[in-house]
């Protein structure tokens, strides 16, 4: 632990030197069109943001390296398979993203991102894409406006809704989130909708061996900003079909849609932030019905100390002999509670206070502690991706216990410019009763230091 915390300092020194620019997490979206008017002295990195070609042709080169370091005791409640060497284990996490934004006039563009994720120091095999991908097309896609607020994109690319409930970069990790398809997207000074079609890409661990995934990801997203004062709207509808994913033993053909609003409030003194969902559709002979509800109330009780209480309701399976499923699918979710433990929102019942500091988007250092509990004894709990964490051993698989785990976690998040990023993140997970009758049920400890630097 100690050598990652004075590397990842000593590369913190370094690079909070950089000038800031405009650079957005969805890198399609870095804006750089002051500089076709900006006529003073420009820094190496403006150059590289603003090359004039031939015409009205421009390109755009940018990227991102960052390298992270994370320490576990009794990783996954020590829940670990029998070929792995440890369940504490330490590892280097590196990524390295370059794209280029190649526009042919202010009509039409094509976008290209190269990945570069890998794993280093643990001896435990690799077994996830989310750790290691080691060369790969992440994104490649073309645009063209059709009119003045509407564009059309085709290809490879990353997408991002709301607060990441269902659809996420998965910053987290080391391995971005992808998908292939196409995307309608309309835009105005206030709001944005997608219309989109998709189908998830299968990132391996090695070079150049992605796959698309059989699951089919489709939908529309609207985003209505300053509605009347103080709120925000994001209404959704997702259809979702696949053979992948598994329900307690169970798995087969799954068709769901999943109908959702969400209101919330710019930051300000109170803030609020609800969000809704339904999904109803077929998995194998069973009708879905699933409901969320996700909540986070805040009060600046001085400036830039927030006290908050966030939690949610995700109802689990009812029972094994109703001809329903009611097990909620968070899709492609962003992990709930952080990197401490792999574990969804499905089937718990969580309440989370919380304390924060935030300025601007310069500082944000969040203590908070999540209790969590199942809210159904004849459903299992999830990992983020929607593998089953609980039951794994079918002779272990039936407990009444609803405590699940208590999970307290520190974030610091500083961003001196907009081209560095650095964040430490300290979390204990104490196991419940549920954990320990349906398996290992050891308390997890978790530390990560995290350095970005981006141009």
């Amino acid at each position: 632990m100690l050598r990652g915390i004075v590397v990842s300092f000593f590369v913190c020194l370094i690079s909070c030197q950089v000038t800031a620019q405009h650079i957005a997490r969805l890198r399609y979206d870095d804006d750089f069109s002051y500089l076709k008017t900006d006529t003073s002295a420009r820094t190496w990195d403006e150059k590289l943001k603003y090359l004039p070609l031939v015409g009205q042709a421009t390109l755009s080169i940018g990227g991102e390296i960052r390298e992270q370091y994370q320490d576990y005791t009794q990783a996954n409640f020590g829940q670990a398979p029998a070929q792995f060497a440890t369940k504490s284990p330490h590892q280097w996490m590196h990524r390295l993203l370059l794209h280029g934004d190649f526009k042919l006039n202010p009509h039409w563009r094509l976008f290209l991102q190269i990945n570069n994720t890998a794993r280093f120091f643990n001896p435990n095999p690799i077994t996830s894409q989310l750790d290691q991908n080691l060369f790969s097309m992440h994104q490649w896609f073309t645009e063209v406006q059709l009119m003045n607020k509407l564009v059309m994109r085709a290809g490879r690319q990353e997408m991002q809704f709301g607060q990441e409930r269902f659809v996420a970069t998965k910053e987290g990790p080391t391995t971005r989130q992808s998908f292939i398809g196409i995307d309608a997207i309309y835009r105005t000074k206030t709001s944005k909708t997608d219309v989109f079609y998709t189908k998830p890409i299968k990132m391996n661990t090695g070079v150049w061996d992605d796959e698309i995934s059989t699951e089919q990801f489709a939908g529309i997203h609207s985003t209505q900003n300053q509605v009347k004062p103080g709120l925000n709207i994001d209404a959704y509808y997702f259809y979702f079909t696949s053979d992948q994913r598994e329900y307690v033993y169970k798995r087969g053909e799954e068709t769901r849609h999943t109908l959702g609003l969400r209101l919330y409030s710019p930051l300000r003194k109170l803030n609020y932030d609800i969000e809704v969902a339904r999904q109803v559709g077929t998995f194998q002979q069973l009708k879905i019905n699933a409901f969320m509800a996700v909540w986070d109330f805040s009060w600046e009780v001085k400036s830039h100390q927030y006290l908050g209480f966030s939690g949610n309701y995700v109802p689990g399976d009812k029972s094994n002999n109703d001809g329903q499923l009611n097990t909620f699918n968070t899709l492609f979710a962003r992990p709930p509670f952080g990197q401490t433990v792999a574990l969804n929102i499905t089937n718990t019942l969580n309440l989370s206070p919380y304390i924060r500091y935030q300025q601007g988007s310069k500082w944000l250092v969040t203590a908070r502690a999540s209790l969590v509990q199942r809210t159904s004894t004849e459903d299992g709990v999830y990992t983020p991706n929607m593998t089953q964490l609980r039951p794994y051993d079918k002779a272990k698989m039936y407990s009444d216990a609803l405590k699940l785990c208590d999970i307290y976690a520190l974030e610091f998040n500083y961003v001196p410019t907009k081209h560095y990023f650095f964040q430490a993140e300290i979390g204990y997970c104490k196991a419940g009763t549920y954990l320990k009758e349906t398996g290992a049920g050891e308390n997890v400890i978790y530390f990560a230091i995290r350095n970005a630097i981006k141009f």
